[in-house]
């Protein structure tokens, strides 16, 4: 007799070992039960999750002579009793005529479909209801579909439909609303691996616990592919299934050489990790698959350190980041293998430190020199032209001090508001008369000062205001502005 692979062997024969989807063989068990099952069921999820062992399942049910006299004497049936596998239609299912298969990837055109379902409408020849299973039905024309919706939306009396796919997105809503949906979950691995561990017993082959747990991650919540990978392993071991035999069978790299690669980068030695990768390499393993399996080597060692109550992931999240970085880099290039070697290089290299060079005490900027007297020379002449035709003028260098000549602006500091106000008014003719002293444009900025010293005295020379200030004394005349009066 040929050998019979695993995954169909491990086929659920009930819906209690319908293994991870409990949420679905739970409702489908109280709808068996009641009796109330849809004539159309919807099965969505990805590859390997248990649709179509599902859809078998339900087919069973809905002709298992035992259901049937359970739903007539209202007795409430338990998941391992649906089917019972022992009736005449159970035993006979994978060969009645009135159970049809239909893989829709490879019979997609509406001749195909038509030519199906042309013996819907016919009466069951055994079964008391006439199943159509239809796998992949998004990969179905657009006129194929068109050609089961009548069907669907009205069947015929004993015709029931289950659709899978693996695409609830490329199926159409017309199709989706006449379904009931039963959405598949992944499979979690802490599920995966003790069903391993208890079909191994049944084969009677010792698979070691961290050897199922590798291959329930390997599936990535498909038990098909789980059980894909234990029969391989099954078939190249010798009644002991081992963490490196799992890795040799499928071409793995061990958590020794992954550790060895992340030490060697903790560490920032460049021989070992170009020993490490090398001897990687050597074994006939691909850079990407090498990468990803360093990621997820390198998650598990951070969960570690967090169950340990560890906070500090900064150097861990840093090679993460690194070599998830170089897979990207890898996908289309010639030259995976460089590129993660020279990946690993650089997380090995030290982290160089900016190093500012001194600061040196830049030298002040010097100050340009305000010559004060070439300003008041041109502001007393000014005053001195304009007040040749206008008297009023001659009193406003008595009024003011120049403080400021920056530039071609000529600074003016009054101490009352009255005398800047009537500066302000001529300041268009002062500045033109101004100009014409000093041969280039000048202008003028005024201030208010009400704490400055008399303008009087500021603008004596030194000698003068030394004799001004001794006759001040003589007849004790200290305010400033008598004597600017």
């Amino acid at each position: 007799m040929a050998y019979e692979a695993l995954y169909t062997r491990g086929r659920p024969k009930t819906l209690s070992q319908l293994v991870g989807q409990e949420h679905i063989s739970n409702a489908l068990a109280r709808a068996i039960s009641s009796g109330r099952l849809s004539h159309a069921y919807l099965l969505v999820g990805t590859r390997g999750t248990g649709k179509t062992s599902t859809a078998r399942l339900l087919s069973k049910a809905m002709n298992c002579d035992a259901v049937h006299e359970a739903q007539n004497s209202g007795r409430e049936l338990d998941k391992r009793e649906i089917p019972c596998n022992k009736c005449d239609a159970c035993r006979n299912f994978d060969s009645s005529p009135d159970n049809v298969e239909f893989d829709a990837a490879s019979n997609r055109s509406v001749e195909d479909v038509t030519r199906l379902l042309s013996t819907a409408y016919l009466a069951p020849l055994r079964a008391r209801v006439k199943t159509f299973i239809i796998d992949e039905v998004h990969m179905l024309s657009f006129e194929a579909v068109n050609s089961i919706l009548k069907l669907i939306e009205e069947p015929p009396p004993n015709v029931a439909f289950f659709l899978a796919t693996t695409e609830i997105n490329k199926v159409p809503m017309t199709i989706r609303s006449r379904c009931q949906v039963l959405n598949f979950r992944l499979i979690p691995q802490q599920t995966i691996a003790p069903y391993l561990l208890k079909l191994a017993r049944r084969l009677n082959v010792a698979l070691h616990e961290d050897a199922a747990k590798k291959i329930a991650r390997l599936a990535e919540g498909s038990m098909r592919d789980a059980l894909t990978y234990l029969d391989q392993c099954y078939a190249m071991a010798d009644k002991e299934i081992s963490l490196d035999d799992v890795n040799e069978t499928l071409g793995l790299i061990s958590d020794e050489s992954l550790d060895e690669i992340i030490a060697a980068i903790m560490a920032r030695d460049r021989s070992a990790v170009a020993s490490a990768v090398t001897a990687a390499f050597q074994s006939g393993l691909a850079a990407n698959a090498i990468a990803e399996a360093l990621i997820t080597r390198l998650r598990d060692r951070e969960f570690e350190l967090l169950a340990r109550g560890e906070k500090n992931f900064a150097e861990l999240d840093r090679i993460i980041d690194a070599v998830r970085k170089s897979t990207g880099e890898m996908y289309g290039s010639g030259i995976p293998d460089i590129i993660l070697e020279m990946t690993l290089m650089k997380l090995v290299a030290p982290i160089p430190t900016l190093t500012l060079p001194p600061t040196t005490q830049a030298a002040p900027t010097p100050q340009p020199t305000v010559n004060l007297d070439a300003a008041k020379k041109i502001f007393y002449d000014t005053a001195s032209h304009l007040g040749e035709t206008d008297a009023s003028f001659n009193t406003i260098p008595n009024k003011a001090v120049v403080t400021n000549f920056s530039g071609d602006t000529l600074t003016l500091t009054f101490k009352s508001d009255a005398m800047a106000g009537l500066f302000q008014k001529n300041l268009s003719k002062f500045e033109q008369a101004a100009t014409q002293v000093a041969g280039r444009a000048i202008k003028f900025s005024v201030v208010v000062d009400k704490n400055m010293p008399a303008p009087v005295l500021q603008n004596l020379s030194e000698s003068a205001r030394n004799n001004l200030a001794g006759a001040m004394d003589i007849f004790h005349a200290n305010d400033a502005d008598k004597i600017n009066d």
